[in-house]
């Protein structure tokens, strides 16, 4: 009975500790804060050449050793091959594959005969896309990678699937990435990095069906070829990352398979992940050494996996910075009716996943407020923000905003709008208008007289010669009345003989 209530206990403590870890990531992803990548240096040794930790409820990476550094992925590139399948194929089930071992020849030519993983999928086997994939995330099966890469590589086959692969990984983001065949094979051009590995294992999970495929322990075909496997009753694949298997010696509570690879040239690699207490980590390590010192055969990609997350699970921990209660500084509000400043505080709590090793004293906080507001404020908005930096890092941004708020007094408003009125942006704006309106009418006007100007047709000087008239001998009239008789009559006889006469002596002249 005691055993009995100690695992009933138990039970209840794990369920606590679930349920508060999945409410404070709920708190932290509606949190309006905003974080930033941040790492911790562990107090571990790992043997593996390159690794990153990652927590997946806050997105963060916690650990990384080599991240960047180019390695070679061996059989973890056969997760970009499941990713193109998975994205080219409409029904999984309804597609079905005969194999053809013609393409099998050059897994037979293969230097490092130990790197080819195979699945038992003969010549004529029938098996279904969903199939395929199964034998490759759980054995890395190379004969699953070729035929998936022959059938969805379109008609340049698996030379067009490369490229497929290359493009996406390219779409991803991935910078230092590069394959030359879907099977994982040694290549010394096929090239990533854990940072990249990580970015496709994510894009990976978040795809259909995939993330069911590569945790699954074993698996067992439902398509049989009686003349290959009999009743199909041993065909049997299990996953590689024996992490997942209780048997094993590397058994680790909680952990999931995704993808292991090993390549004699290059060493053992694994992207596993792991769930505790309702938080989840993703492993990536790459190329530890198959031998110890001595000699003897070793599976310290699987050591370093526990390593890791046994370091993750114990020490990193949700941990309240800063809390919204907290009255931060007052700013200086002008023209108030009342109080003449108003405090802020942070916006939201900022929760964090921490490391417990790190003191969280070291955290420094850069406060960036208005120096002074203009009334009226109203609560909740924002007059500024906080930085928190770790080792000169800014880790996270959270908003500063009112607690309450302050009206505005309009007679103070007003005497302060007067008084500053000429060194107001708007009185400069003013300033520069009426010049340049100034100038445009000034302009105006000596175009308008330039036009008037040359619209003016000078006169014949000839018009202009004034005609001398004689006034003292010109006949006086008399003012018109309205009973006076109106004669009309027609020039003098002797003027008008003078005239022919004129006229007659001109003629003569010009004869």
């Amino acid at each position: 009975m005691r055993v009995y209530n100690h695992k009933i206990r138990g039970i209840a403590i794990r369920l606590c500790a679930a349920t508060l870890t999945i409410v404070l990531s709920a708190i932290l992803i509606a949190s309006s804060f905003s974080a930033n990548a941040y790492t911790f240096s562990a107090d571990i040794s790992l043997y593996s050449s390159a690794a990153i930790l990652y927590n997946v409820e806050t997105e963060q990476v916690v650990y990384e050793k080599n991240a960047d550094t180019a390695q070679m992925p061996g059989h973890l590139a056969q997760i970009m091959t499941a990713i193109i399948v998975l994205e080219n194929c409409d029904d999984l089930d309804g597609t079905t594959i005969t194999a053809n071992h013609d393409l099998y020849a050059e897994l037979y030519s293969y230097d490092e005969s130990d790197d080819v993983r195979y699945a038992d999928i003969d010549n004529g086997d029938v098996l279904t896309v969903r199939e395929y994939l199964y034998a490759l995330m759980l054995t890395s099966s190379s004969e699953a990678a070729l035929i998936l890469a022959d059938y969805f590589g379109d008609s340049s086959g698996q030379a067009g699937f490369v490229t497929m692969m290359n493009d996406k990984a390219q779409e991803l983001g991935c910078t230092a990435t590069t394959f030359q065949n879907p099977t994982g094979l040694y290549d010394t051009h096929q090239t990533s990095t854990a940072r990249d590995l990580l970015t496709i294992t994510n894009y990976a999970l978040s795809l259909d069906d995939f993330e069911e495929i590569a945790t699954t322990q074993t698996f067992t075909p439902t398509t049989k070829n009686s003349e290959n496997h009999g009743d199909g009753s041993d065909w049997i694949w299990t996953h590689s990352n024996t992490m997942m298997d209780s048997t094993s010696d590397y058994y680790y509570e909680g952990a999931e398979g995704i993808k292991t690879g090993n390549l004699n040239n290059t060493g053992r690699s694994i992207i596993t992940k792991a769930t505790k207490d309702g938080t989840t980590y993703i492993v990536v390590l790459l190329n530890a050494p198959f031998n110890d010192e001595d000699g003897d055969l070793q599976y310290y990609h699987l050591e370093d996996a526990a390593t890791l997350l046994d370091w993750a699970f114990s020490k990193m921990t949700y941990v309240i910075l800063l809390e919204d209660t907290e009255e931060i500084a007052e700013v200086k509000v002008l023209n108030s009716d009342g109080n003449s400043y108003v405090l802020v505080h942070p916006e939201s709590n900022c929760i964090l996943l921490w490391c417990s090793d790190v003191d969280s004293s070291a955290i420094q906080k850069v406060i960036q407020l208005e120096s002074e507001v203009q009334a009226p404020v109203t609560a909740g908005q924002v007059l500024g923000s906080m930085e928190l930096k770790f080792s000169g890092e800014t880790i996270a941004t959270i908003p500063l905003i009112a607690i309450g708020s302050v009206d505005r007094s309009w007679s103070n408003f007003n005497l302060y709008a007067l008084e500053n009125f000429p060194n107001s942006p708007w009185f400069r704006y003013g300033i520069v208008a009426g010049c340049i309106l100034t100038g445009l009418y000034i302009a105006l006007c000596i175009y308008a007289a330039y036009r008037a100007k040359r619209s003016v047709i000078p006169e014949d000087p000839i018009h202009l010669i004034p005609h001398t008239t004689d006034f003292q001998d010109a006949p006086q009239r008399r003012n018109w009345k309205r009973d006076d008789t109106v004669f009309y009559h027609g020039p003098d006889r002797s003027e008008k003989e003078q005239e022919e006469r004129k006229t007659k002596q001109t003629s003569d002249h010009f004869r």
